[in-house]
């Protein structure tokens, strides 16, 4: 009896650590259905998927969506971290197509403070660009999964992070909350995360309370509304 209480008491102290990292590197794929807030019912689809290469993470994503001929839009986004307790990028690309308009930016971590950018629009001639920053620029899958991974035993999130949408990064402010949300027919425990950047919420995350910390849901605000992210399976 006493060796399993003193068994019982080492998973407890172990449980903390591990809290949150035991998806970090794993092979994983997650579909959601995708809406906008101006727009009726579901507009498309978007799925997440990453993979474990040797001492490096890679997680890919694409994103369809359409209303009718009025709008489409394909995007693929990848990133490919430094598997650390920090996931450290160390590339992006990011590629869109809308109707008669297309993007594609190549950003490479490999200096530290310096995000180097290679971006080409259809309407411009290619450029490079570099954005010095001291500190973590974070593309929108790299806050994501980033976000996935941290201890939500403190109170505040406030480090030197700044994330990169469309081209230009700002410091962000990370705060976060725990509740229980009705969620497949269930009570189901929640961390509820706001990424503010520039005074603005730039992104939300509801995700699940427990080791995997899967995304439920989220929301990224744009230039134009909000598109909005539910896990489908």
């Amino acid at each position: 009896m006493k060796r399993a209480f003193c068994i019982l008491l080492l998973l407890m102290a172990l449980t903390p650590s591990a809290r949150g990292q035991a998806f970090a590197f794993s092979d994983q794929v997650l579909i959601y259905t995708i809406r906008h807030n101006l727009f009726p019912g579901d507009i498309g689809t978007m799925t997440f998927r990453g993979k474990s290469v040797q001492d490096r993470y890679q997680v890919d994503a694409s994103l369809q969506a359409a209303v009718g001929n009025i709008y489409t839009l394909e995007c693929s986004y990848g990133t490919l971290f430094q598997k650390d307790a920090g996931l450290t990028p160390v590339s992006a690309t990011r590629s869109q197509k809308e109707k008669k308009y297309w993007a594609k930016g190549i950003y490479d971590w490999s200096a530290p403070g310096v995000v180097h950018m290679d971006v080409t629009k259809s309407t411009r001639v290619p450029r490079d660009e570099t954005l010095n920053w001291h500190g973590t620029v974070r593309d929108l899958l790299g806050m994501i999964w980033w976000l996935r991974s941290r201890d939500y035993g403190r109170e505040s999130l406030d480090v030197p992070n700044a994330l990169l949408l469309d081209h230009d990064a700002l410091p962000v402010r990370v705060t976060f909350n725990r509740k229980e949300i009705r969620y497949g027919g269930k009570q189901t425990p929640v961390i509820e995360v706001t990424v503010a950047q520039d005074g603005k919420d730039a992104l939300r995350l509801t995700l699940s309370d427990d080791a995997q910390r899967i995304p439920l849901k989220f929301s990224i605000g744009l230039p134009f509304g909000t598109i909005k992210g539910s896990l489908a399976r």
